[in-house]
């Protein structure tokens, strides 16, 4: 079965889907669209991946268009995917273990089987004391999402990787912590609304707040309030987090960053709504 049909008949069997279509091509035209999106490519810049013309791109993004999408271009998306999924999640920070390197080379050629066969011996290897379990584990956790995106065993996995980081105050330690958080972020942002989104925003918050606590930097409360609105979480969190962004950053500097940025578009709602119930 071709790539889009496939992802057609997935989106076919959800009993309530995100969002309804009227056909399969206005599904394929809206699945690139988002793609692009997803990745903040152009569709000059898809074309040359897909290697076809920029026309060709526009009819594909264009429902009304009759022309079916060639088997060979839906397999050339499928791998561009992938490419794009990789590039965004994962980073080969130095000093690079061979283990992380061997699960990143398969992973690259398409392995996955090898790959979460290899991830998931070595998570069951490494004590749990090792100083790199935080980075397996969330290597880990991508062997499993970028065959089966929001599966449970990927979310077990990234849960466990932000429940592990460490508190070594290290150049490199920051750099992986900033690499898990980043990636389940991004992983959050493409689940589709509903418990797993809530459950899995959640653990990434509480993670933020725990580094805050660590380090006291203000960028890790933003993170967590950026979380919170885009999960999005519950009302009470979102304000308990501005409460305490207030108290470390001045209410001055707070208001404008969530008045500016539409990241915050949540956090300035329930701020109105609690200022008109006062």
């Amino acid at each position: 079965m071709a790539y889009l049909q496939n992802k057609w008949s997935e989106h076919a069997r959800q009993a309530s889907p995100a969002r309804r279509y009227a056909s399969q091509r206005e599904f394929e035209a809206d699945w690139i669209y988002s793609l692009r999106r997803r990745y903040r490519v152009s569709q000059e810049a898809l074309a040359v991946m897909a290697n076809v013309s920029v026309t060709t791109v526009q009819n594909w993004e264009n429902p009304r268009s009759a022309k079916a999408i060639a088997e060979h271009n839906q397999a050339r998306l499928r791998d561009i995917e992938r490419d794009l999924w990789i590039k965004a999640h994962v980073t080969l920070l130095d000093p690079c273990p061979p283990y992380i390197q061997a699960l990143y080379d398969l992973m690259s050629a398409s392995k996955d089987d090898s790959a979460r066969a290899l991830a998931d011996y070595l998570v069951a290897s490494l004590p749990a004391d090792d100083a790199g379990r935080a980075r397996l584990l969330h290597w880990a956790s991508l062997t499993h999402s970028i065959g089966e995106p929001g599966s449970a065993r990927a979310r077990s996995l990234s849960e466990a990787a932000l429940d592990a980081l460490t508190g070594a105050d290290t150049q490199l330690s920051a750099a992986i912590e900033n690499e898990i958080l980043g990636s389940q972020f991004e992983d959050l942002l493409q689940l589709p609304a509903g418990e797993s989104r809530t459950r899995q925003g959640a653990s990434l918050m509480r993670a933020c707040e725990r580094l805050f606590q660590r380090d006291a930097q203000p960028a890790y409360l933003w993170n967590a309030l950026e979380v919170a609105c885009r999960a999005p979480l519950e009302s009470r969190d979102v304000f308990r987090l501005v409460q305490v962004l207030v108290d470390v950053q001045g209410v001055a500097h707070v208001s404008h960053r969530i008045r500016n940025e539409a990241r915050f578009e949540a956090a300035r709602q329930v701020l109105e709504s609690s200022a008109t119930r006062n």
